[in-house]
C-alpha cells in the first residue's frame, strides 16, 4: 500500500528486532532470502543493517532513518541484529538446538555494560556519574511500577481534540440535516450534469439523462443519485466524504458512477466535485482499493479515528 492513490501514509519506518527469536530454525530454514529484511526490496525500500551492541551507530541509523522518511515520504528498514540472551521461554534451554550459538552468547558482554565502558573510557563520562545515572533510571522505574498496581485508565484518556469537540455538543441539540426544495435541486443539478467537451459509454449518459430527469421531477430518484445527493451535501457543509473499497469509483453493481470515466482519453470525471468549495481539494476522494480487504478495512478504521469530520465508508 505504501505508494497506492489515497493509501500512502508517506513512508514508514520499519524496525526488525532481530534477535535471532527463532533459534530452533536457523536462518536457512527460516526464510528464502539471505537477510530477514530482504522482502524491502521489493518495494525499493533503503535497508540500514547494524549491530545492535554499537549505541551510537544504532542511533546515527534510526537518526538517518527518519529523516530519509521525512524528506522523500518512503518506506525505509532498519535491521537491528542482536541476539536474545535466554530462551524462547524461562524454562527453555536454547543450546538443546542452537548449541555453538549460545555457547557465543554466554559470553556476550550486555549492551548497557559496553555502552557505560565506552562511555567512562571516551572521557565522555565518569564512573560516577555513571552510577548515579543507573541508580535515578532504576528509582523512576521502581516508582513508575509501584504506581502501575493502583493506576486505572478512562476511554475519555485517550480521546482526542476533534473528538472532544464534538463530545462537547449535546444529541438533542443536533442540527435539521433536511434539505430544503430549493437548495435539494440546486445540489441535483451540479452533480447530475456531465461536460459537453467529452465522450462518455452511452449507457453512462441514459444513466446521468434519468438522474436529471428524478431531481426535475422530484421522483423515482434511485440508490446512486440519493447517495450522490448525501455526500454533496455533506461536502457543502465543510464535512469530508471518503469511499474506500473494491471497484468503489465505478460501483460494483454499476450503481455509483462516482467516477465517470472518458472514453475518448485516459482519466475520468468527477461530479461531486462540482459542490467543492474552493480551496478545500480532495473534500471527497472515491479510491478502489487493492485487494486485500483486511489490510484496507484497517486503514480506512484509523481514517475514521482520526478525523471525525469525514464520512469514512468502507464497502466490501
Amino acid at each position: 500500500m505504501q505508494d497506492l492513490t489515497n493509501y500512502t501514509v508517506g513512508g514508514t519506518v520499519h524496525v526488525i528486532v532481530n534477535n535471532q527469536i527463532g533459534f530452533t530454525t536457523v536462518p536457512s530454514k527460516g526464510r528464502s532470502a539471505t537477510y530477514a529484511s530482504d522482502l524491502a526490496k521489493a518495494v525499493g525500500a533503503p535497508i540500514f543493517h547494524v549491530n545492535a551492541d554499537a549505541m551510537e551507530e544504532v542511533h546515527m541509523v534510526f537518526k538517518a532513518a527518519g529523516e530519509y522518511r521525512q524528506k522523500y515520504k518512503h518506506d525505509v528498514v532498519i535491521d537491528l541484529i542482536g541476539y536474545r540472551k535466554m530462551g524462547h521461554n524461562e524454562l527453555d534451554q536454547p543450546s538443546f538446538t542452537q548449541p555453538l550459538m549460545y555457547q557465543q552468547v554466554a559470553k556476550m558482554t550486555p549492551v548497557a555494560r559496553l555502552y557505560e565502558a565506552e562511555l567512562v573510557e571516551g572521557g565522555h563520562l565518569t564512573a560516577d556519574e555513571v552510577a548515579a545515572m543507573k541508580e535515578d533510571a532504576i528509582s523512576q522505574l521502581e516508582v513508575a511500577y509501584a504506581k502501575s498496581k493502583t493506576l486505572t485508565y478512562k476511554a475519555e484518556d485517550w480521546v482526542t481534540q476533534e473528538w472532544a469537540e464534538i463530545m462537547e455538543h449535546d444529541v438533542k441539540d443536533a442540527a435539521d440535516t433536511g434539505l430544503d426544495t430549493q437548495r435539494f435541486r440546486d445540489l441535483g443539478s451540479l452533480i447530475t450534469e456531465l461536460p459537453k467537451d467529452a465522450e462518455f459509454h452511452r449507457l453512462v449518459k441514459k444513466i446521468f439523462e434519468a438522474r436529471t430527469k428524478s431531481i426535475e421531477d422530484g421522483k423515482d430518484i434511485d440508490w446512486g443519485t440519493a447517495e450522490a445527493l448525501a455526500f454533496g451535501s455533506l461536502i457543502q457543509d465543510g464535512y469530508k466524504v471518503r469511499v474506500s473499497g473494491q471497484d468503489v469509483e465505478r460501483g460494483t453493481f454499476s450503481h455509483r458512477h462516482a467516477h465517470v470515466f472518458y472514453q475518448d482519453r485516459d482519466g475520468s470525471y468527477i461530479p461531486l466535485n462540482n459542490v467543492v468549495p474552493q480551496g478545500a481539494i480532495r473534500s471527497f476522494i472515491a479510491s478502489n482499493s487493492h485487494l486485500s480487504e483486511f489490510a484496507v478495512l484497517g486503514y480506512e478504521l484509523g481514517y475514521a479515528q482520526a478525523n471525525p469530520n469525514s464520512l469514512g465508508i468502507w464497502e466490501a
